[in-house]
């Protein structure tokens, strides 16, 4: 299938959109200006995750694109092309293990950046699967033809976009480049597991057949699966208890590698959704598609991480997730919803809200490298009416403390403050002033120390 004229287009026209902390680089040799400042990476850093966003500002507005060439690498990801326009511009970068030069191009002008690729030492970790019933038919109904469907690239590639924004959204409220640990291949992929399930073709949604399939073929201690569906099993969208199930008639839009993936989110090639499955909240195209489903991806596994529904419209745990793409670009293609192209503002980007990435900095899953961890202990969450106050204490260290409906019902809204560069306190004292937010109505507290023991009281209030 040939690319929708529009997205071609949409290339040309990209507007202005994210910016963090700055890093100006030396100009090359012959220029008297600086080439290219980076806003959210310092030159010489090391991270934990192999698929990092880069983004920042072009001394020239009118450039339309930037190329990264990663000096370091001989895979056929070593040349990335990015969105730019306006003077900003946003590119992926595919890291090898160890030190990385990489080029960032826009026109003439060049500047190098170095980044340091460490591996997570950490035993926990997420593992891909792709699961399908007892023929292992891994076909799809699908507008793009078989040949260009690499199930497994497109699974490895969503997988490492789920890396890079969680990494990015966490370091953003303080808790560094946190993320998920995943398996690598030595290409760079995301290790992809084909699972045969013992169901008949047609069978649909099969919880206790896809738990048989991966205890026989995938298991791993420590471990939560992402599972796609196959064809024929079912299309859902369920987070808990280790894994995150998500119906994959849709990925047939998501890119392959991530050279594709800035790409794919300008996709705006339209879907006959009464010929094939589409999941774009009304948006019917192929960007819209990959964003709605490959967020969703992460908001079930983070569900599998413990985490409840927020109420930030914008956070990945409500529909954050169908506005996942606009981590990656610059400006958003037509849709069905929308005919003309859509200038929006970071802040009108998925992300983590503030209780979601507290709670999740203290998920052992987010740890990056291995350590011992200290179990078996309950925080104790204790309600003094003298005083109207309510202690929560562990010797471990309180990572989080959350206030929510009871149940989280219909979401988390609000963390004690506990800041991250400090020790965690072993002790932290509750007061009316922060559950006078309920109005007088129930509410529950949720406490997590730093090795990820928790505690929950549905009534704190009443007397024990």
């Amino acid at each position: 299938m040939l690319p929708h004229p529009t997205t071609k287009r949409l290339v040309r026209h990209l507007l202005l959109a994210v910016g963090l902390t700055g890093f100006s680089f030396h100009p090359a040799r012959g220029q008297t200006t600086p080439a290219i400042t980076v806003d959210n990476f310092k030159n010489g850093e090391t991270i934990q995750y192999s698929t990092p966003l880069i983004s920042g500002t072009l001394p020239d507005a009118a450039a339309e694109s930037v190329t990264l060439t990663n000096i370091s690498s001989k895979r056929p990801t070593r040349e990335m092309k990015g969105l730019a326009a306006k003077g900003r511009f946003k590119v992926l970068a595919d890291l090898v293990p160890g030190p990385n030069e990489l080029t960032i191009q826009a026109g003439a002008r060049t500047a190098t950046l170095k980044l340091t690729f460490q591996p997570q030492t950490s035993k926990r970790g997420v593992r891909a699967i792709y699961y399908t019933d007892n023929t292992g038919d891994t076909t799809l109904i699908s507008p793009v033809p078989a040949a260009k469907l690499d199930i497994t690239g497109k699974l490895s590639t969503a997988m490492l976009l789920m890396q890079s924004f969680t990494a990015d959204r966490m370091s953003q409220h303080g808790y560094g480049r946190k993320t998920f640990n995943v398996e690598l291949e030595p290409d760079g992929r995301v290790k992809v597991f084909i699972v045969k399930g013992d169901q008949a073709p047609n069978s649909g949604f099969n919880d206790g057949a896809i738990g048989r399939a991966i205890a026989m073929q995938a298991s791993r201690p420590h471990t939560h699966y992402l599972v796609m569906l196959g064809r024929g099993c079912g299309y859902t969208a369920i987070g808990g208890n280790g894994k995150a199930i998500m119906g994959g008639d849709t990925i047939y839009t998501w890119p392959s590698s991530p050279a594709d993936a800035q790409a794919a989110f300008m996709d705006a090639t339209p879907i006959d959704s009464g010929k094939y499955h589409v999941d774009a909240i009304g948006r019917d195209t192929f960007w819209a598609n990959s964003s709605t489903t490959i967020g969703a991806c992460l908001h079930e596994l983070s569900h599998s991480f413990g985490l409840p529904h927020s109420m930030d419209g914008l956070c990945i745990m409500t529909r954050g997730h169908d506005y996942f793409n606009r981590f990656f670009t610059l400006l958003e293609p037509p849709s069905k919803a929308n005919s003309k192209p859509l200038e929006f503002k970071d802040s009108d980007a998925a992300r983590f809200c503030k209780v979601t990435a507290n709670n999740l900095a203290v998920s052992r899953y987010m740890a990056l490298n291995e350590r011992d961890y200290i179990s078996g202990v309950q925080p104790s969450i204790k309600f003094d009416p003298a005083k109207n106050e309510i202690t929560v204490r562990t010797d471990v260290g309180i990572g989080f403390i959350a206030l929510d409906p009871p149940y989280g019902n219909p979401g988390a809204d609000y963390c004690v403050p506990i800041d991250p560069s400090k020790p965690a306190p072993k002790e932290v004292v509750i007061t009316a002033k922060e559950w006078a937010r309920f109005g007088g109505k129930p509410f529950q507290v949720r406490v997590m120390d730093v090795d990820g023991n928790g505690n929950i009281d549905r009534d704190p209030l009443k007397a024990k």
